[in-house]
């Protein structure tokens, strides 16, 4: 009843400041703020482009983008850029404040707020001076989810996302494959950190990097370290 309320009140808002429109492309605006508003995840502009035709609402990629660029000129929405991601939108709720959680691995965000962050953070900028007028906080990692799903003694290295640390555990492949890996100098009990999982993978091992190709990097079966 109370997300009704808000949304009835947020409409009303947006019919007003959105008066200047043409009539016809004020309504269509009018039909996919409700939608908006009805969506509570962030959405894509290729996502919400679906949930709109599910709606029964057909509208060009041009049309929605000026929509959502106009909710968030007049403060009804916020465009986000993650690591990896297309940009999102999500509400924007007066007086309300999140930080993200980002799953590096199935895209998942998931909202978080922790009022002693919140004061740590204000704390900090009061010992260096500074006005602190807003912030964002983006944490990526894998969701729980994904850990889940990944709950194996060993996996292959090109499963591993870019920040994980992990240890290496056997390797696989004939002689050739690991004459090359111990040219290279990664032994059993070696522990690794993903730098980059996008092509050749990055890692770091005893202060150095290493490029290794996806296919010995397949061979490389490695467990997370805690």
């Amino acid at each position: 009843m109370k997300n009704h309320a808000v949304h009835q009140k947020e409409k009303e808002n947006f019919l007003k400041l959105a008066a200047h429109l043409p009539h016809p492309k004020r309504e269509l605006f009018a039909r996919i703020f409700e939608a908006f508003l009805e969506t509570e995840e962030h959405v894509s502009l290729e996502d919400f482009q679906k949930i709109l035709r599910e709606k029964g609402l057909s509208v060009t990629k041009e049309e929605l983008k000026e929509a959502l660029e106009l909710f968030c000129r007049l403060g009804f929405a916020q465009r986000k850029e993650f690591i990896g991601q297309p940009p999102v939108y999500e509400h924007r709720h007066l007086g309300e404040h999140h930080d993200h959680l980002i799953c590096t691995r199935c895209g998942r965000i998931q909202e978080f707020y922790l009022p002693k962050l919140e004061a740590l953070q204000e704390e900090i900028a009061r010992q260096y001076g500074f006005k602190s007028l807003d912030h964002r906080l983006e944490i990526y990692g894998l969701c729980a989810q994904c850990q889940a799903t990944r709950a194996k003694p060993a996996l292959p290295l090109t499963l591993v996302s870019a920040g994980e640390k992990v240890r290496v555990e056997r390797f696989l492949g004939g002689s050739q494959a690991l004459a090359r890996l111990a040219a290279m100098g990664l032994t059993v009990g070696e522990e690794l950190e993903v730098i980059n999982n996008c092509g050749p993978i990055i890692v770091s091992v005893r202060g150095a990097r290493l490029a290794i190709g996806q296919g010995l990097a397949h061979k490389i079966l490695v467990s997370p370290l805690d």
